[in-house]
């Protein structure tokens, strides 16, 4: 038995169990890594200090850097520059919660007597809440990817997803609560059909990070595609179901957006009431501070980002755009063979579990947007960070960076009239989809030169972008 094989049989035994001891392991050694750094190598920049001036020294604090010192200002006392905007406002209140809670038990321990909330409290309660967030965020995504693919490529694309190349997981940033609640919005959809539970998640989404109105997309495809073979799809279907079906979407959406609006007019009430002191976009006729501020303060805008001091940055998550269309390419190309309904083997080896084409593109969709919103509008090396939110990457990267080999020569053959007859609400007569005798084939994989080198580079690029975080070095 192989290495790989045993470890399968550990992970298919009690999955959840073992990839939670998994994650937690990796995530408490790595929090234990930046500690240790943050006592070997003094930080370049001191920006981080302007928190902590009147407070003991922050050297053991590795958490606070970069962005992360915006999030633990607002955390302790709200948004009071108008570049904070920028940040959505959920995150925060959890850093705050997590701060009062690191408080209370160092005053119970007697360690610490003084009034008030620290900053290194807060920074350590939002390491261990970010750490925990990714945690279930492991969970998630072993269950929607067992939900539409097969086991053994769900579990290979949880075990890539441990070795995120970066530090990110283990900082107090919203991307690994972004990432749970993302993934818990995606399965209480796709596999639950719990619409509504699933709006309140992409909520909650759209509350940390102000991409999460994307979700939208899945939420409408989802609710309005739902079901129907890939291969029966077609424009009567469509209209059929837009009519039938859009009503339940309004729900849903309407949460997903909801938190992005109000914070606007949060921000509209809290720096537009003084008509003397008015900023520019106060006068807008969409007065919403958030595209003012990307753009002011981040340069945020079409190409902007495209210079050549820029080139190293843009080039840093090379590897993750290439797996990513690549992948992208892969999925496409067997959908449209699936869709000449040609045998299920051309289909990405049969990963897909049968009828699930068609939601696994509608996130195909979504992740394809979110990828050009980052890569020509955005700091194309904030995808170092951002790759953890999107399981469509991972399940890109498991796709290419193995060979699905065939144990047996012997090819799985439809059983002639063993087909199961199925009621398609949108057609006028069930149509019957062979089964497929079972035993006859079965696939192993072998990882190939792409998957070696994705190990290696989140290896090394995940450490070495550890050691330039505890130093306060570029890129963030």
């Amino acid at each position: 038995m192989t290495r790989y094989q045993r470890l399968s049989v550990v992970f298919q035994r009690n999955p959840t169990t073992s990839i939670v001891l998994l994650a937690a392991i990796i995530r408490i050694s790595h929090i234990a890594f930046l500690y240790i750094l943050s006592s070997l190598i003094p930080p370049f920049d001191t920006s981080h200090t302007l928190l902590t001036a009147d407070q003991p020294s922050t050297g053991g604090l590795p958490g606070l850097r970069w962005d992360a010192i915006h999030f633990v200002s607002i955390a302790k006392d709200g948004h009071t520059h108008e570049q904070q905007l920028a940040f959505q406002p959920l995150f925060m209140g959890i850093l705050r919660l997590a701060g009062e809670v690191v408080s209370c038990f160092k005053r119970i321990e007697g360690a610490d007597e003084g009034a008030g909330v620290r900053v290194g409290d807060v920074v350590w309660g939002g390491m261990v809440v970010s750490s925990i967030c990714w945690v279930g965020s492991c969970v998630l995504l072993y269950k929607l990817s067992t939900h539409l693919f097969n086991v053994r490529f769900a579990l290979l694309a949880t075990l890539l997803y441990m070795i995120p190349p970066s530090p990110v997981p283990s900082l107090p940033y919203t991307e690994p609560l972004y990432a749970l609640t993302t993934f818990g919005g995606i399965y209480l959809a796709v596999a639950k059909r719990r619409y509504t539970l699933s709006g309140f998640l992409f909520a909650c989404s759209t509350a940390t990070r102000a991409t999460g109105i994307f979700n939208v997309i899945i939420l409408c495809g989802v609710i309005l595609l739902d079901g129907i073979p890939i291969s029966a799809l077609d424009s009567r279907i469509i209209l059929k179901r837009c009519l039938t079906r859009s009503w339940t979407a309004i729900v849903p959406c309407l949460l997903t957006v909801s938190p992005f609006l109000v914070f606007q007019v949060y921000a509209y009430q809290s720096f537009c009431h003084d008509p003397s002191m008015a900023r520019p976009w106060c006068e807008s006729k969409v007065p919403f501070a958030y595209g003012f501020v990307q753009k002011e303060y981040w340069n945020i805008g079409f190409l902007n980002y495209w210079t050549i001091s820029n080139i190293p940055n843009i080039l840093l998550p090379f590897p993750i755009l290439i797996t990513s269309l690549l992948g992208t390419i892969k999925h496409f190309k067997s959908l449209s063979l699936r869709t000449k309904r040609i045998h299920r083997n051309h289909t990405q080896h049969g990963i897909i579990k049968a009828n699930n084409e068609l939601t696994v593109t509608i996130l195909y969709i979504h992740h394809i947007i979110m990828m050009c919103l980052i890569l020509f509008n955005s700091h194309v090396q904030i995808l170092l960070r951002t790759c953890i939110t999107d399981p469509v990457i991972w399940w890109n990267v498991a796709s290419v960076s193995v060979d699905w080999v065939p144990e047996t020569a012997t090819e799985a053959e439809p059983k002639s009239g063993s087909g199961k007859k199925i009621k398609n609400d949108d057609a006028n007569s069930p149509c019957e989809i062979p089964q497929l005798q079972p035993g006859k084939r079965e696939d192993k994989w072998q990882l190939n030169g792409i998957g070696r080198f994705w190990i290696y580079w989140s290896v090394i690029w995940g450490t070495v972008s550890t050691i330039l975080w505890v130093g306060h070095y570029p890129p963030a």
